[in-house]
C-alpha cells in the first residue's frame, strides 16, 4: 500500500486529488448518461435546458410539462417497445414503457410527426408521416431516418400509415398538400420506395381530403377509408375502386376506423361533428349511431379496439376535449375512463396488460395508467416539449418574470427558472398565445380575448368587434399545433397582439385590425387599418413607437406623435421596438415574416439587446450597431433576460420548452 501511495505521491496526486478526481469520474458518468437520453435534442454551444443539473442519470426537470402527441406506434418484437411521435420535435421512444425516452429523429427532414407505423414482423423498420414533409422510414428501429416518399409524396402531411399484415411491403397512405383541401390515397407495393396514387379528393361532388385508411385483417382486398366531409368509403378490390358506405350516417365528416378480427363485418367509425362512434355488423353496408354516455356534441378523434382481453373487445374512443371513454358492450354504453378535458390524439395499450394505457394529447404530453384508467400520470418528465409562447416582466415582482404555455396558461417563473408556479386563478381560457406589459400592468391574450393581471387573479378585458380574418393566422404562426385545432368559427372579436399606455388610455394593437384606443369604456379605431400590430413600446421621447406589417408581409415602424393618435411611417422594416426604444435590426435578419421574432433589451444602460429569428437568437451588446447570430435547434417564440442576472437570456421555444443560454 505504501509503495503505492508513494506511486501517487510521485504523479503529485494529493488526497484532495484522489477525492476531486473521483468526483471528476462521476461527473463524466452522469454527463454521458444524460447525453445518451438526450441525444439529439439539446443544443450545442451557449444553450443549456432551462432547468438545474442534479446527481442523477437525468436532469431534473422544472416548469409545466407537456407538448403536442399525435401518434403511437409498438415495437412488434418487444411490447415494453413504444414510439410516440411529437409535432414539432420528431420521434421518441421508450424501452421501458415510458419512465425514459429518447430523441429518435436523426435524419428526419421535417419533425412535426402526424401518424406512425412499425413492421407487423420485422422491429427494425418502422415508418414516420410527416406534416409537409412526407413520409420517412427507418430500417433500425428509429436511430436513423431516411425519407421514402418516391418522388410523389415529398411535401405531403401524412395523416395516417396502413401496413398490409398479410404483405408488410403493401403500404397505404393517407395525405393531403398543405393549404390545398385535395386528399390522397396512395400505396406502395415495395415498402415505401415506390409510390401510386390510387384516389383523390377530386374524385368527389365536392373536393375532399382523408384522414385514416385501414385494411381487413380477415381480408386484405377489403380497405376502409374515412372523407372529410363525405364519410365512410370501402373498396373490395384492393383499393382499385371505393363506394360510400353511409347507410344511416348523419355526420359526415369521418376521422378514423377501428375493425373487429373476431366477428367479420363489425366495424367501428368515429366522427366529428357530435354523433361520435357509428358501429356497422356488415362490413359498412348499414351505420348505427352508437353515442350513448359520450358527451353531447363530442367529436371523436380516434377509435380503438383493445388488442387483447376477451373476444368481447373492449373499444375506445379518443375525444377531443372530453377525454378518453371506453365500451364493453359493443358501442352500445359508453363509460369515461378519466383525462377529462384532454384533447386527445392517440391511444395504445401496449404490452398485453390490458390495465396499462396510453394516450397521447394535445400541449400536455403522454399519460400513462397502469389502473385501466381510474387515475393517471404524466410520463414525459424527461423531455421540455411545451410550447412557450410568452415571456415577460412580472410587474411588481422584481425577482420573477412571467411565463405563457399554450394550453396550461402562465406561470411565474422565479429568476434560476427552478420554480413555476401557475398563476391561472380567474383566467378562464388557458390556450395563450402572447403576454404583453402596458406601464404597471400584465395582459395575456389568446385567440379573440384579453385578460389582465391584478396581482391577485386575471379579469376579462372585453374586445371590440371586428370582420379581420388575419387573426386567425396570426394564432396559428405562434401555436405549434395540427390543423385539427384550428377546425373552429372564426372568431368576432378583434385578436389581440400588444398593448401600450398612452395618455391615461389603453392602446390596444391587432392583427388585421389595426390599432384601437379605450376612451372610457368604448373602443375606438385609431388608425393602421388592416395591418398585423405586432409590437408597441414608448420611446425615450415619450412617443409611442408600432411596429406594424401588412398581409404581403412587408413591416415598418410608426410614431404616434404627442399632438394626438395619428401614426405617420418614420422607418422601414430593418427597424423594431424593444421594450422602451426604436432598435435597428441586423441587415441580415429576415424581417418579412415578423410572427418569427421578437426582440427584447435588458437595459439601456449597458445597450445589451437580444432578438429572436426564426431558429436563430441575435445578440448585440451595443444598442443594436452590430449583432451576433447564434444557431438554435429550435423555433424561438418568446426572449426574456434573467431579472437577476443581465449577462443571462431565456429563451422559449415552440417545440422544446424553455432554455437558458449564456451571453458569450
Amino acid at each position: 500500500m505504501r509503495n503505492y501511495l508513494r506511486g501517487i505521491n510521485s504523479l503529485r496526486f494529493s488526497v484532495f486529488g484522489l477525492i476531486f478526481f473521483a468526483f471528476l469520474i462521476s461527473l463524466i458518468a452522469i454527463t454521458l448518461s444524460t447525453s445518451t437520453v438526450f441525444s439529439q435534442s439539446i443544443p450545442t454551444g451557449n444553450f443549456t435546458y432551462y432547468f438545474p443539473l442534479v446527481s442523477t442519470a437525468a436532469p431534473m426537470p422544472v416548469g409545466p410539462v407537456g407538448g403536442t402527441f399525435t401518434s403511437f406506434a409498438i415495437d412488434p418484437g418487444q411490447n415494453d417497445n413504444i414510439y410516440a411521435g411529437h409535432y414539432g420535435s420528431g420521434v421518441y421512444k421508450t424501452f421501458d414503457q415510458g419512465a425514459t425516452w429518447y430523441r429518435k429523429s436523426l435524419g428526419l427532414g421535417n419533425l412535426m410527426i402526424q401518424s406512425l407505423a412499425t413492421h407487423p414482423t420485422n422491429s427494425s423498420i418502422v415508418y414516420a408521416g410527416t406534416y409537409s414533409g412526407g413520409i420517412y422510414k427507418s430500417t433500425n428501429a428509429g436511430e436513423s431516418w431516411q425519407a421514402s416518399n418516391g418522388g410523389v409524396l415529398n411535401n405531403h402531411i401524412i395523416y395516417d400509415i396502413e401496413i398490409d399484415p398479410s404483405n408488410p411491403q403493401r403500404i397505404f397512405v393517407v395525405s393531403r398538400i398543405n393549404g390545398v383541401l385535395v386528399g390522397y390515397l396512395a400505396r406502395s407495393m415495395d415498402g415505401g420506395l415506390n409510390w401510386t396514387i390510387l384516389l383523390t379528393g377530386n374524385s368527389f361532388s365536392k373536393p375532399d381530403y382523408f384522414y385514416d385508411v385501414d385494411i381487413d385483417p380477415n381480408n386484405s382486398n377489403i380497405i376502409y377509408l374515412t372523407a372529410h366531409e363525405h364519410g365512410f368509403y370501402k373498396s373490395v378490390d384492393g383499393g382499385v375502386t371505393f363506394s360510400p358506405n353511409n347507410v344511416g350516417v348523419a355526420d359526415l365528416s369521418a376521422r378514423s376506423f377501428a375493425i373487429d378480427s373476431a366477428y367479420t363485418g363489425l366495424v367501428y367509425g368515429g366522427v366529428w361533428h357530435g354523433d361520435g362512434v357509428y358501429r356497422t355488423w356488415n362490413g359498412g353496408a348499414s351505420w348505427m349511431s352508437s353515442d350513448y354516455g359520450l358527451p353531447m356534441d363530442v367529436e371523436v378523434y380516434r377509435v380503438y379496439l383493445d388488442p387483447f382481453g376477451r373476444q368481447q373487445k373492449r373499444v375506445f374512443s379518443c375525444t377531443y376535449g372530453n377525454g378518453l371513454y371506453s365500451s364493453d358492450d359493443f358501442a352500445t354504453s359508453w363509460v369515461s375512463r378519466g383525462l377529462s378535458g384532454q384533447r386527445l390524439y392517440d391511444f395504445v395499450i401496449a404490452d398485453g396488460n390490458p390495465q396499462r394505457w396510453y394516450a397521447a394529447s394535445e400541449s400536455n404530453g403522454i399519460f400513462r395508467s397502469s389502473t385501466y384508467g381510474s387515475n393517471w400520470n404524466s410520463i414525459m418528465a424527461e423531455i421540455r416539449l411545451t410550447d412557450i409562447t410568452g415571456l415577460a416582466e412580472l410587474p411588481g415582482d422584481p425577482e420573477a418574470l412571467a411565463g405563457a404555455v399554450y394550453g396550461q396558461g402562465v406561470f411565474r417563473i422565479t429568476a434560476s427558472g427552478d420554480t413555476w408556479q401557475v398563476m391561472n386563478e380567474g383566467l378562464t381560457n388557458l390556450d395563450v398565445v402572447s403576454l404583453a406589459v402596458a406601464g404597471e400592468q400584465l395582459y395575456a391574450v389568446g385567440r379573440g380575448w384579453m385578460s389582465v393581471w391584478n396581482g391577485l387573479s386575471w379579469e376579462t378585458v372585453a374586445l371590440p368587434e371586428s370582420d379581420s380574418e388575419i387573426g386567425e393566422n396570426w394564432v396559428r404562426e405562434r401555436v405549434l399545433l395540427p390543423d385539427e385545432a384550428f377546425e373552429f368559427e372564426p372568431s368576432k372579436k378583434v385578436q389581440p397582439t400588444s398593448v401600450a399606455w398612452w395618455d391615461g388610455e389603453l392602446l390596444l394593437g391587432t392583427a388585421g385590425s389595426g390599432l384601437w384606443a379605450l376612451e372610457g369604456a368604448q373602443w375606438k379605431q385609431v388608425g393602421l387599418e388592416n395591418l398585423v400590430i405586432e409590437r408597441m413600446a414608448q420611446t425615450s421621447e415619450g412617443d409611442i413607437s408600432v411596429f406594424a406589417c401588412g398581409k404581403s408581409g412587408k413591416c415598418d415602424v410608426f410614431k404616434l406623435k404627442s399632438e394626438g393618435i395619428h401614426a405617420a411611417q418614420v422607418s422601414a422594416e430593418a427597424a423594431i421596438i424593444s421594450n422602451t426604444d426604436l432598435i435597428r435590426l441586423p441587415d441580415e435578419m429576415e424581417t418579412t415574416n415578423p410572427g418569427r421574432f421578437t426582440l427584447v433589451n435588458s437595459n439601456f444602460k449597458n445597450c445589451l439587446f437580444a432578438a429572436g429569428e426564426q431558429t436563430k437568437v441575435w445578440i448585440s451588446k451595443d444598442c443594436g450597431a452590430t449583432w451576433t447570430a447564434h444557431s438554435f435547434e429550435w423555433t424561438v417564440q418568446a426572449l426574456a433576460f434573467d431579472p437577476s442576472d443581465p449577462d443571462t437570456l431565456l429563451v422559449g421555444t415552440r417545440e422544446s420548452g424553455a432554455f437558458r443560454m449564456q451571453i458569450p
